[in-house]
């Protein structure tokens, strides 16, 4: 018992320990069918695991001394994916979020448009319409069945998890129909 106008102190070894988690990666394989998507890795979690000599003061702590600190790294997950749709730079890239939207798809004939995208591209194959309140023009992204592709336009129907794939002819897109797809929005990895 401590007497009052006296401390008491002790000594605690404690460990901290966090986690990492881990990152998805993309990576390009040739091999892939066009807008094809294969998981080649999963990830794993990591932690950094601290041990600290605590020094105590009347039970409260009022020193630190870190003693050992050991690291397992986290492991990512790794995802094959093909190349076609919008051109994209050699490198790997993170994922940045997936969203599941309903998808429709149109062709790049201007019939009283001016055949340009949002962003002032010529429309085409790999760009999309986006609401920018949820994938913000400019992104990169890899659409499951579809391929890379830039949100780079808008559209007056396009709203939340709605987006319209740009095909190469109206045929395709007219077959193409309304499907839900996955969405990968991604960011380069460098």
């Amino acid at each position: 018992m401590a007497f009052a106008g006296t401390s008491e102190e002790k000594t605690r070894t404690e460990v901290r320990r966090t986690e990492i988690k881990p990152t998805v990666r993309y990576q390009f394989d040739r091999s892939l069918r066009p807008g094809a998507i294969r998981k080649i890795q999963d990830g794993t979690v990591g932690t950094v695991e601290k041990t600290f000599v605590v020094i105590y003061v009347n039970e409260q702590p009022v020193e630190y001394k870190l003693v050992s600190e050991t690291k397992t790294p986290a492991k990512d997950t790794v995802f094959l994916i093909s190349r076609a749709g919008y051109p994209t730079s050699r490198g790997s890239f993170v994922r940045g979020s997936v969203i599941n939207m309903s998808a429709s798809a149109y062709d790049p004939n201007p019939r009283g448009g001016s055949g340009r995208t949002k962003l002032g591209h010529r429309a085409g194959f790999g760009h999309v319409a986006v609401d920018p309140r949820i994938v913000p023009l400019g992104s990169l992204l890899y659409i499951e069945g579809y391929g890379f592709a830039l949100a780079s336009d808008t559209g007056g129907a396009i709203k939340g998890k709605k987006i319209d794939l740009c095909y190469d002819s109206r045929a395709r897109a007219f077959s193409f129909g309304r499907r839900k797809v996955t969405v990968h929005v991604l960011k380069s990895a460098s």
